[in-house]
């Protein structure tokens, strides 16, 4: 443990000496101006869809965001596999109304999928693995029944097996009908939190380095998109070590998928989620190439703490030639909300009905938000 907290430090002590060197002051960017200010909300529920686009047009811009993804995963009426829509999926009408908003605000938006865990929720298996169990990473490990929150090294949720030949001939078709109904230029692809990868018992994956399956998955998708003209964003967290780092299996991995982040792409954008505390990832990301946002959620003092790394690192990297490049991957914040998107709006106004918890999730946007524009005027 010891000899892992010492390379933990090492590291980040590098990552600080780096960003931090004094040499002349050759500014080519803005420090305190972020070039990615967003937003993550979970798709509304169909009438609630007005409520969301007075919000994006009113309120967003003068909060300062530029970036607004929603969790659309499989809320949608796809017309390449209609099998796939929850019941109460939005619309193609639906849909454009909101990118329609977007567009009025100055917003670009982007939609997001989870295209490897998170295909169960407590007993409930998703429609991806209903409809195409032969997808399925384990099939004899399935959602114990009642639910129960398995702890942190055991069952989470059900992933698709990445290395199956047929699952790009079910997943290209939605990610580009998605793409072209949004006019987007950038797709949220998930990946996090995915424990059940290299399953031993998978007669694709099974004995294969970790590490590796990830990172052809990735590729497999990036190429796809990059087909499309499209910028892929996932989350952090399968890209961490979370024996080094301590940040364990949540925010980081503990099945050694780690590893991948060498075998991947540079022009990915990574949102490094961490919620409970604020540690220096973003750096990490950003000297191994990625541009990177920082993602915070309900927690006010973590979000300003990781607002004020980003800023730090933007700012110092403006001292020397050399460092700029890191500096300028230090690309703004992604901050998430996981709550019912109508529930945010009224707590965000501070009226109609929203749980206690909500509240935690608007004040932290709107205190997140006030202090990137006071930065701005810096």
């Amino acid at each position: 443990m010891r000899q892992r907290l010492l390379k933990w430090m090492l590291l980040w002590g590098g990552m600080a000496i780096a960003l931090q060197l004094h040499a002349q002051d050759n500014r080519s960017f803005k420090w305190n101006e972020l070039p990615i200010r967003g937003l993550m909300l979970s798709v509304p529920n169909k009438q609630d869809i007005p409520m969301l686009c007075d919000f994006i047009r009113k309120a967003l811009p003068k909060e300062g965001v530029n970036t607004l993804a929603l969790r659309i995963e499989f809320w949608y009426q796809y017309e390449s596999h209609p099998e796939l829509a929850e019941p109460n999926a939005i619309s193609k009408e639906g849909l454009q109304q909101i990118v329609q908003a977007c567009r009025d605000a100055k917003i670009r938006f982007i939609p997001m999928m989870n295209l490897l865990a998170h295909q169960s929720e407590q007993t409930e298996i998703g429609p991806l693995l209903k409809h195409y169990p032969q997808f399925d990473e384990s099939p004899d490990y399935n959602p114990p029944v009642p639910w129960k929150n398995g702890g942190m090294f055991d069952f989470y949720s059900k992933c698709l097996c990445p290395a199956h030949p047929d699952l790009p001939k079910v997943l290209f078709p939605v990610m580009d009908e998605l793409i072209d109904v949004c006019g987007a230029d950038a797709l949220h692809v998930g990946l996090d939190e995915a424990w059940i990868i290299g399953y031993d018992k998978c007669p694709r994956c099974g004995g294969r380095d970790k590490s590796e399956i990830l990172a052809e998955y990735i590729r497999l998708l990036h190429a796809h998109l990059k087909q499309k003209g499209c910028e892929m964003w996932m989350w952090s967290d399968r890209l961490i070590d979370g024996k080094t780092t301590n940040l364990l299996a949540w925010q980081a991995s503990m099945n050694d998928t780690h590893r991948a982040i060498d075998h991947i792409p540079k022009d990915i954008v990574i949102t490094d989620w961490k919620y409970e505390s604020a540690p220096p990832t973003p750096a990490y990301f950003a000297l191994k190439g990625f541009n990177v946002l920082a993602s915070a959620c309900a927690k006010t003092d973590v979000a300003l703490a990781q607002l004020d790394q980003i800023l730090a690192a933007r700012k110092d990297g403006t001292r020397a030639d050399f460092a700029l490049p890191v500096a300028e991957r230090m690309k703004g914040v992604f901050e998430t909300m996981w709550v019912n998107t109508a529930e945010f709006i009224n707590a965000y106004y501070g009226k109609g009905e929203f749980r206690p918890g909500t509240k935690d999730n608007a004040d932290t946007f709107k205190a997140l938000f006030k202090s990137i524009r006071e930065a701005a005027k810096r």
